[in-house]
């Protein structure tokens, strides 16, 4: 099962890259497959595309049947042949990537744009926020028309995002999956911002009484995990 999976991943990959070669101009410069260390932890980007209206970071993911989910959802649901598979909100997973990269290219979080591709015959049963999108998204791209980054500032991002790759040794991606893993298990770690979780307890609603942990930096991290 796990490697039909990582089989899916790599063709929505080869996908992605065959869109951006085809229907991107040389205004837009495109960087594959991008591992990023910050001081607590890695992550790994699909996609960053870097041009004078921003920098796009797409993730990527390879699913069939219907899709139900929303913006605050923390997992959306996958349902395929009357089974359904719950899986974690790309748009939160993608916040996290969208804040580690304008972290470490010193730049404005507003300036970054973020873009979840579902690749596969997917169709969404709930409605979607303009940058989730079915296979085509390069359109998306190109309707981003105001200028947010000098030419001298889309240089220097290229070639400090050239250096990370440059330098990333070829095992990181197997180390950054297992420190992934253990992340999303750590009860003192947020796997969506790398804050700290602290113990608290629902006063409210049909949780009330329940113990969770909750990420210090709410309200911009909503993250919570049951306990």
């Amino acid at each position: 099962m796990a490697i039909q999976a990582l089989l899916k991943g790599w063709v929505g990959e080869q996908k992605t890259k065959l869109a951006q070669t085809l229907f991107l101009g040389e205004e837009y410069h495109v960087f594959n497959n991008i591992i990023i260390q910050l001081e607590s932890r890695s992550t790994q980007i699909d996609h960053i595309i870097v041009s004078k209206y921003g920098i796009f970071v797409v993730e990527t993911k390879n699913k069939d049947g219907w899709i139900y989910g929303s913006t605050n959802d923390k997992q959306w649901t996958q349902a395929f042949y009357q089974k359904k598979y719950r899986f974690q909100n790309p748009l939160h997973q993608n916040y996290a990537h969208t804040r580690g990269l304008a972290e470490l290219l010193r730049i404005d979080h507003s300036k970054m744009h973020s873009l979840v591709v579902l690749w596969g015959k997917c169709q969404f049963k709930t409605s979607m926020p303009e940058n989730v999108l079915n296979n085509k998204y390069t359109g998306y791209i190109k309707s981003k028309k105001q200028v947010l980054l000098t030419n001298d500032e889309v240089d220097r991002i290229c070639t400090e995002i050239q250096n990370v790759k440059i330098n990333t040794p070829f095992l990181s991606g197997l180390h950054h999956v297992k420190a992934l893993k253990k992340q999303y298990d750590s009860n003192t770690v947020c796997p969506k911002c790398g804050g700290n979780l602290l113990k608290r307890t629902a006063h409210t609603g049909k949780m009330a009484g329940t113990e969770f942990l909750g990420c210090t930096n709410y309200p911009k991290c909503s993250y919570t995990k049951v306990l």
